[in-house]
């Protein structure tokens, strides 16, 4: 199987490339391609220096705790519904069998 290998291909392996996260299968075909086009070689390394362009985003340890906080809430919001989905359901499940078996004993009781 003869692939062609465009920019593309290689612009989504450059961040596995970049972090050493690339199979060496990966590393080697990124670094044929490059070696290869040294115009776009020379992009994706310009890239590279944005990188310190923007302060690492930090939250507070306070902000940090509010966001963990409402993201448990969420989680409880969403359990209780669930839990009312299900009981729901059950009711009905048990009304819809309650309501057959009356049927049948009418039915069937004054045979």
């Amino acid at each position: 199987m003869n692939t062609e290998i465009t920019r593309d291909v290689v612009s989504d392996l450059w961040p596995l490339y970049r972090s050493g996260e690339a199979s060496g299968d990966s590393k080697a075909l990124v670094d044929q391609f490059l070696a290869e086009d040294s115009d776009f070689a020379a992009t994706l390394h310009k890239s590279g220096e944005l990188d310190g362009a923007m302060p690492p985003f930090r939250l507070s340890p306070e902000a940090e705790r509010r966001l963990l906080d409402d993201a448990r809430a969420r989680a409880r919001t969403k359990l209780v519904v669930i839990g009312i989905g299900i009981s729901l359901a059950a009711l009905i499940i048990l009304a819809a069998f309650g309501g057959a078996l009356l049927v049948a004993m009418r039915t069937f009781g004054n045979g």
